[in-house]
């Protein structure tokens, strides 16, 4: 019982600083009561390594054979 508690917490705090990351450093913010939570925050993101968007994107546009194909399999 005791464990289920304390990942439950774990869990509420793991979200409660996503949102808070969400909220403010992400938009380039200070975080209003704790400047210093905020910086930090943005400091262990731009550390963690991440895909280029361009790179996700592929070759081009993706033509309308190919959406025709992806349609009929809904």
């Amino acid at each position: 019982m005791g464990a289920i508690v304390v990942v439950l917490l774990l869990a509420l705090v793991l979200s409660a600083a996503v949102m808070l990351y969400v909220a403010y450093p992400y938009r380039g913010e200070d975080t209003p009561l704790t400047p210093a939570v905020g910086r930090a925050m943005r400091r262990g993101v731009e550390a963690l390594p991440t895909l280029d968007a361009d790179a996700q994107s592929g070759a081009g546009p993706v033509s309308a054979a190919h959406r025709e194909r992806a349609d009929a399999h809904r």
